[in-house]
């Protein structure tokens, strides 16, 4: 008499379950690499408006724009971030999320710009773009 290991049914349950864990655990993955801002990118940004972002480790970004009427701290988050593509929400004012390029121009000393691929939310565009570049950040350190 030849007793199976697994019989049919529960040997597809079997190969589900590890599907469905493989899953679960590239998903977590995928999630934890969007969320861990690269280190070039988080510090202390100032740019040539009088503007200060400060973005953190984990995406937190505050923006202040120190001008008459304007002073005050705007937050965000980052997210989604690849190698030259981040989404950003907040601040409150703004709904949804935009989507930018970013990058540095190392030869002119450690300025990072962002470029506006889509975003509805003028203020937003205008506090990331309305100047040329941020200067600063873990690279000017």
């Amino acid at each position: 008499m030849h007793i199976k290991a697994f019989p049919s049914g529960s040997r597809a349950a079997l190969v589900l379950a590890l599907l469905v864990l493989a899953a679960i655990v590239t998903g977590v993955a995928a999630s934890a690499t969007n969320t861990v801002i690269p280190k070039q990118l988080t510090g202390r940004w100032e740019s040539g408006n009088a503007t200060v972002m400060v973005v953190g480790p984990r995406g937190k970004v505050n923006i202040s724009k120190a001008m008459i009427n304007k002073a005050g701290w705007y937050h965000a988050k980052f997210s989604r971030v690849t190698a030259h593509r981040l989404s950003i929400s907040g601040p409150r004012s703004c709904s949804g999320t935009g989507t930018y390029r970013w990058g540095f121009h190392i030869s002119l000393g450690s300025w990072l710009f962002f470029t506006k691929i889509h975003d509805a939310c003028k203020q937003r565009v205008n506090l990331l773009t309305s100047d040329d570049h941020w200067t600063g950040g873990s690279l000017g350190n």
